[in-house]
């Protein structure tokens, strides 16, 4: 049985360690994962390619994840991918959030994102 083509993953972080973490658990799930070091960067990541999913922290330099969110909201070629924003912040706390889904950076954070992204992908039926 041949496994279909990875689903691609863009995640920003500008945390070096939680990015690197959550590369490894990703790219072990068999994720492509693409890695920017803040929100402009991503931001110029998810204009030049195209990515099933988006991965981002809220609070980045340059870029929230936040404003990130709404940016890609507002562009009609990216506008319905799906968007994860992770957060150190209960959901109450933080901005309003266009995200599909919102997480708290916690002892579960693993088992949630990978838990997170399946529901994703067979919601949308990639």
């Amino acid at each position: 049985m041949t496994s279909p083509t990875k689903k691609k993953i863009l995640l920003a972080d500008d945390d070096a360690s939680m990015r690197r973490f959550l590369e490894i658990i990703l790219r072990k799930a068999d994720y492509e994962v693409v890695s920017a070091e803040d929100g402009l960067a991503a931001m110029q990541m998810a204009l030049e390619t195209t990515f099933d999913v988006i991965v981002a922290d809220a609070i980045m330099p340059h870029l929230t994840g936040y404003d990130l969110c709404r940016m890609l909201r507002g562009d009609p070629d990216k506008k319905d991918v799906p968007l994860i924003i992770l957060s150190g912040l209960e959901q109450n706390e933080a901005e309003d959030c266009i995200a599909d889904v919102y997480l708290v950076k916690s002892a579960n954070l693993k088992e949630e994102l990978l838990e997170t992204l399946s529901n994703i992908f067979a919601e949308t039926g990639k």
